[in-house]
């Protein structure tokens, strides 16, 4: 399974636009939020509620979850993993994403991988927008970041 993940677009609809394009054959299109347009506008990706979504705020849900070969993941838009890890573990949570840093990620502490792709549009650790691919089997997590 291929998933690309995407966050903090703040509006940059062309920039989505791009990646799609230059990433075909992928299952899952993922945003961690903080997108800033209509649900309609940003297909085929599916997204999450960030800070800067209120005016969107019907759009989005908080959370996104979805099956994996690997297991369950879970996406949301802020860096609150540590906070509840007891319950991701309980409920099966394997991968979880998240946006809001504007600062890549990944790391893997107790079975679960975390990953945060940085911004698209805003990146903060980065002079270039970043992505997120992940490559999920029933054995691994692998990604891949990379640059616009």
């Amino acid at each position: 399974m291929r998933i690309l993940v995407v966050s903090d677009t703040h509006g940059d609809n062309f920039a989505l636009e791009q990646v799609a394009l230059r990433e075909p054959g992928i299952d899952i299109y993922l945003h961690a939020g903080d997108v800033c347009a209509p649900k309609e506008s940003i297909s085929p990706f599916a997204a999450v509620r960030g800070n800067c979504d209120g005016y969107f705020r019907e759009d989005y849900k908080p959370v996104y979850e979805c099956k994996t070969p690997y297991g369950k993941l879970h996406m949301e838009h802020y860096p609150i993993r540590d906070i509840y890890e007891a319950s991701l573990e309980t409920e099966g949570v394997k991968i979880f994403i998240h946006g809001h840093t504007h600062v890549r990620e990944q790391r893997c502490d107790g079975g679960i991988y975390t990953f945060c792709p940085g911004s698209l549009s805003f990146p903060r650790d980065n002079d270039k927008g970043t992505y997120l691919i992940l490559d999920i089997t029933e054995k691994e997590v692998k990604a891949t970041f990379k640059e616009i």
